[in-house]
């Protein structure tokens, strides 16, 4: 498992921010790849988004307005299904 202090993630969230249908606002220029020229999320996308406190957690792009990017989280359950 990666330590916090060693996190890779694409986009920086603030976790009170986050909506009920787990979409959050997120800045590029207050992420960890703000100097990064290469990287351009668009809609559609997968990524990584965390706040430097739990594991990343992947996300999926849903609108871009040039340094705003909305996300939407997918939480992975850790119950099993019951069929």
């Amino acid at each position: 498992m990666i330590s916090m202090s060693e996190a890779i993630y694409d986009l920086w969230f603030d976790p009170n921010m986050v909506d009920g249908d787990l979409v959050v606002e997120c800045w590029i220029s207050h992420g960890p790849r703000s100097s990064d020229n290469n990287f351009n999320p668009l809609t559609g996308d997968s990524l990584l988004a965390g706040d430097g406190e739990v594991d990343p957690i992947s996300a999926l792009v849903l609108r871009r307005e040039g340094n705003r990017v909305w996300i939407q989280l997918r939480l992975q359950s850790r119950a099993p299904l019951k069929v």
